[in-house]
């Protein structure tokens, strides 16, 4: 009986740790990964080792856009991307040690890295 009552409070206190890992800026950093994983992402950067295409995303575009963007750093490039992907890779990291405000900051700069993916 002891044995069971262990085992239950165990899943519960391990249960109520969990909605606690996913943090504000982990949501965006996945947000983020999925959008360098999508169709866009890899006319710009092409498909890199260990990555996978993601496609059905209800907030893509149909079509990549006709015209260029209006501010020529918001283009997207090969290099920004990759080093977008290591800054998402950097922001995890202050993630996983309670740094939001530096994981958020981290993540603005990739998104700006980013540009206009189509």
């Amino acid at each position: 009986m002891r044995t069971s009552l262990a085992v239950l409070a165990a899943g519960l206190l391990a249960g109520s740790v969990l909605p606690a890992l996913a943090t504000p800026c982990a949501q965006q950093v996945g947000a983020l990964q999925r959008r360098l994983d999508s169709l866009g992402a890899v006319r710009v950067a092409g498909l890199e080792p260990g990555h996978t295409l993601t496609t059905g995303s209800v907030k893509a575009l149909p079509r990549a856009l006709a015209e260029a963007p209006s501010d020529p750093q918001m283009k997207p490039t090969r290099e920004n991307v990759a080093a977008a992907r290591l800054l998402i890779r950097e922001a995890l990291e202050e993630d996983r040690e309670g740094n939001q405000r530096a994981c958020e900051n981290i993540l603005t700069d990739a998104k700006r890295l980013m540009g206009a993916l189509p």
